[in-house]
């Protein structure tokens, strides 16, 4: 259910032995027919996304448009479908996108995560919504989940072209998180690792890797060293998402590690939507309640949702169905209301 209520300190603590599935249901895998394979350009690169539009819709008419950015590791067949199909049959045209070096889009450096890089690759998929004819120009926003939510907190602070946002379960400030999860020695330890990883591609010119996700008893070394994240990723290779890679450069932790967008959110003068769980260890709900306190916005909007770990905002019933009980009515409200031409 949602809570109007902020969670207390204790849902914030680390729980590495939740399960990805508590009390809810594995929503069904969206159907491809759903959506349509576009690619389009960033930097140097081809990108490959998938559209999704409203049903029976004629093909030239406009609609307003979102685009989406998921969770950290992730391509564009896992966590997004579950809202961009809801997402299109509400009267949205929808864009969900592979990053570069990552899924089937082009890249210089496969699985290296470059938070920078990733932003830029978000503003250039709105360049490319904008081209399109079937998308109203004047009506487009973000609905973005997980690390992809503090992308698009991001690029709603900077890019005037974006008129709302619904940020879903962010990854605002991973540097306070994982700094807190550690403790100062940790952090200590786990910055000399990544620098001697660093320092051992460099000499033998051989990439190192971490993994995304690892297996019992640990779950770790990894990059998410977790059991929800384990069990979620796993399934979601398994079940809709084969072209995901368990698999990261080591560098790729330096540029998550620096990742803090929080101080941004002042910028933010668009009508803005925060939803997130009331108990996520992976992603504190502090920094949601930072991010809304802190948006200019005028029209603005918190949601809690009663959850029991991060990743039943990616694909379970109720969870799912809840965020988006507050993003549908709120992205209508701000979007949908003028007509295409």
């Amino acid at each position: 259910m949602t809570s109007p209520v902020a969670p207390d300190a204790t849902a914030e603590q680390p729980q590495g032995t939740v399960p990805a599935v508590v009390e809810g249901t594995v929503l069904p895998v969206v159907d491809e027919a759903a959506r349509t394979a576009v690619q389009f350009s960033s930097g140097a690169f081809r990108l490959a996304g998938h559209l999704y539009r409203p049903p029976k819709l004629p093909a030239a008419e406009r609609t307003p448009a979102l685009v989406m950015a998921g969770p950290m590791t992730s391509v564009k067949e896992e966590t997004l479908p579950h809202y961009a199909a809801p997402l299109a049959a509400a009267g949205f045209t929808v864009l969900a996108f592979d990053n570069r070096n990552f899924g089937a889009s082009e890249g210089d450096r496969p699985q290296h995560l470059d938070t920078h890089e990733q932003v830029e690759d978000l503003k250039n998929a709105v360049s490319y919504l904008l081209t399109r004819d079937d998308v109203d120009p004047d009506r487009l926003g973000l609905a973005c989940v997980c690390l992809g939510a503090g992308y698009g907190l991001e690029v709603a602070a900077f890019d005037p072209r974006i008129k709302a946002a619904a940020l879903i379960g962010g990854g605002y400030n991973i540097s306070d998180t994982y700094a807190g999860m550690l403790g100062a020695e940790g952090m200590h330890a786990y910055l000399e690792n990544l620098a001697a990883m660093r320092q051992k591609h460099y000499v033998s010119g051989e990439q190192q890797w971490i993994d995304a996700v690892a297996p019992p008893p640990t779950y770790g070394p990894s990059s998410m060293p977790i059991r929800e994240a384990f069990e979620y990723y796993t399934r979601a290779h398994d079940r809709e998402a084969l072209s995901w890679r368990n698999q990261l450069t080591y560098e790729s932790m330096e540029t998550l590690l620096a990742w803090n967008v929080v101080g941004h959110a002042a910028l933010v003068d668009i009508p803005l939507l925060v939803v997130h769980g009331t108990t996520d260890p992976l992603l504190p709900p502090r920094f949601a309640q930072q991010v809304y306190d802190e948006a200019a916005s005028v029209d603005k909007e918190l949601v809690w949702v009663e959850t029991h770990n991060h990743v039943e905002l990616y694909d379970q019933a109720p969870y799912v169905p809840l965020a988006l009980d507050a993003v549908i009515p709120f992205l209508t409200a701000h979007l949908a209301g003028g007509h295409g031409s």
